[in-house]
């Protein structure tokens, strides 16, 4: 049975809920509010759980600030736009300035007002242990065009001894607009609030990723891992090469850019991005995504005094790994298009799949 409890209050007076989802020894909790992935209690290679997601205690902490984004639903659209523009159909549409030299940029349409600051409408789905969630733009809310409908859907089901986390971003629209969204949830698989990630073993699927400029927009190249510190091909520890005498490395004080993901296929199966692997509790994750990048961002900026369980989470207390279309993709028409509208309607699938080594 799907459990809803009360999450507080929001800042406008309205109540939040969690909904929790259990398959196995596995449990994920979702709220309402931001579509947002709030826990997920996992086990140890000793049956032993814990929380391997940072988070705040209630939706408070969500509302307030979160500039981390903790475990937010992010869109409409996620990542970095340059010169916070969208050109589409003839017409230059504007995002929130909000990043970059001058403010100049975009990064995750608005921090304040995005969807992971909105109140969705939730219903539980017993049948599947899963939750939908809805949320809806009228025509140009947020700088984007179209009155779109947003439906995210989080499903829980046991897999070869662990479980699976599903998780389904869809969006619906009356005209042509542009949508990129991403999970942004952190883990740490000794447990939020255990310290930094830098002892976890991570792989990742793929041959190239995506070299950022000095502001974190992409230069436009896809570049090949090999001989940089950007090549996981074979499991390595998150901070073996992390501060590395290396331009990217330097630029994002760590990993944060986007790696291209082996296989990918319009409208295809979600494939295996990413492993990791946390050596002394033996819990491990991997993630299936079924958009053409993944970003990987180490926390490099975190500096949370007040988060769940009383945890502060310094610099790199935990990976995020987002599903992505290319971040910048409009001004590079070279690359699969956030372009969706009502004859094509945007859909992507991630897969978080929790067991032990």
């Amino acid at each position: 049975m799907i459990e809803r409890t009360g999450f507080g209050t929001t800042g406008d007076g309205r109540e939040a809920s969690v909904y929790t989802l259990r398959a196995g020894k596995v449990a994920a909790r979702v709220s309402d509010f931001g579509a947002t992935l709030v826990g997920v209690d996992a086990p140890d290679r000793e049956g032993r759980l814990a929380d391997v997601l940072l988070g705040y205690d209630s939706v408070e902490g969500y509302a307030a600030d979160n500039p981390a984004f903790f475990g937010g639903t992010v869109g409409p659209v996620a990542n970095r736009t340059d010169r916070a523009e969208v050109p589409l159909g003839g017409t230059v549409y504007h995002l929130l300035g909000n990043d970059g030299p001058g403010q100049r940029n975009n990064n995750h349409t608005d921090s304040a007002r995005g969807l992971h600051k909105r109140l969705w409408r939730a219903e539980a789905l017993e049948d599947k242990n899963a939750v939908r969630l809805r949320c809806e733009l009228a025509d140009g809310e947020l700088g984007l065009p179209g009155n779109r409908s947003f439906v995210a859907t989080y499903s829980l089901a046991e897999k070869n001894g662990g479980a699976e986390l599903r998780i389904v971003y869809s969006c619906t629209s009356d005209a042509v607009t542009y949508v990129n969204m991403t999970n942004h949830s952190y883990f740490n698989l000794a447990g939020h609030g255990s310290g930094d990630v830098l002892g976890q073993v991570v792989s990742i699927d793929a041959g190239a990723f995506l070299p950022v400029r000095e502001d974190s927009v992409p230069e436009g190249e896809l570049r090949a891992v090999a001989g940089t510190p950007y090549d996981f091909r074979e499991p390595r520890a998150l901070g073996e090469r992390i501060d590395a005498d290396d331009e990217q490395t330097r630029r994002a004080r760590g990993y944060d850019q986007c790696f291209c993901i082996r296989g990918y296929e319009p409208g295809g199966e979600p494939r295996h991005a990413l492993r990791a692997e946390d050596p002394v509790s033996g819990r491990a994750l991997d993630v299936l995504v079924s958009t053409p990048g993944m970003h990987l961002y180490t926390g490099n900026w975190l500096d949370e005094t007040c988060a769940k369980d009383g945890a502060s989470y310094g610099p790199r207390a935990g990976f995020a790994c987002e599903a992505e279309l290319y971040p910048d993709n409009i001004h590079h028409p070279e690359w699969e298009q956030g372009v969706f509208g009502p004859e094509k309607p945007y859909e992507i699938t991630i897969v978080y799949r929790f067991s032990t080594c």
